[in-house]
C-alpha cells in the first residue's frame, strides 16, 4: 500500500498520524540533513519524514528505510514502507522495543511487545489510533512478534546503514548504534 500517498492526499489523517506517532511527513522526497556537509551516509537515500526531535526517516536506494537521529545515531528500521508503517502503528514508539534480551524466542518477544504496547497505549487516544490504523488498513490485533522480528532483522542486515560525521579536526566519527546497542 502506498502509505505516503494516502497521507499526502489526506492532510487531516497525516496530522493525526503525526500526533500519534511523531511522524511529520515532508511534502516531497528531500535531501537528508547532512549537518551542513559534515555527514556522509553509507547508502544513498532521501528524507521523507521527520520526528519532533529532528530525526529523519530516509528512503534508501534499495527501498529499505533508514533513520538518522538528531543525536547522530543511524540505522535501518525496515525493509520496506509496508514494514515501517506496520512497525509504527502496531508497536507505537519503536524506540521502546530495542531490548535485545527480549528477542530470544517468539513467545518472549510477543509478551515483551504486548507489555510495551500496552504501556504506550495508556497515553494514547485509542479511538484515534484505531481510526488511523483502519484508514491505512493496518490491523491492530495481530501478533507483534513477527513485526518485531522483521524490525530486528532489518537493523542487522548488511550493509549497515550508518552516518560518518566529519569532525572539525579532520577526524571521522561513525554513527553509534541506534537500535539494540
Amino acid at each position: 500500500m502506498d502509505y505516503l500517498k494516502i497521507l499526502h492526499e489526506n492532510p487531516d489523517l497525516a496530522d493525526e498520524f503525526d500526533s500519534l506517532f511523531d511522524f511529520f511527513l515532508l511534502d516531497e522526497l528531500s535531501p537528508r540533513d547532512d549537518a551542513e556537509g559534515r555527514c556522509t551516509f553509507s547508502m544513498p537515500g532521501m528524507a521523507f519524514a521527520r520526528d519532533g526531535s529532528g530525526g529523519e526517516y530516509h528512503l534508501l536506494e534499495d527501498g529499505s528505510i533508514g533513520y538518522y537521529s538528531s543525536e547522530g545515531e543511524a540505522g535501518r528500521l525496515a525493509e520496506s514502507m509496508d514494514d515501517l508503517f506496520s512497525l509504527l502503528v502496531s508497536c507505537i514508539c519503536w524506540h521502546d522495543y530495542c531490548d535485545a534480551k527480549q528477542y530470544v524466542d517468539s513467545k518472549t518477544l510477543e509478551e515483551y511487545g504486548q507489555r510495551q504496547r500496552n504501556c504506550n497505549l495508556e497515553d494514547m487516544d485509542m479511538d484515534s489510533w484505531r481510526r488511523v490504523a483502519d484508514a491505512l488498513g493496518i490491523p491492530t490485533g495481530e501478533p507483534l512478534a513477527p513485526v518485531l522480528e522483521r524490525f530486528r532483522k532489518a537493523t542487522q542486515r548488511q550493509p549497515l546503514y550508518q552516518c560518518i560525521f566529519h569532525e572539525d579536526d579532520g577526524s571521522l566519527t561513525e554513527s553509534y548504534g541506534l537500535m539494540f546497542e
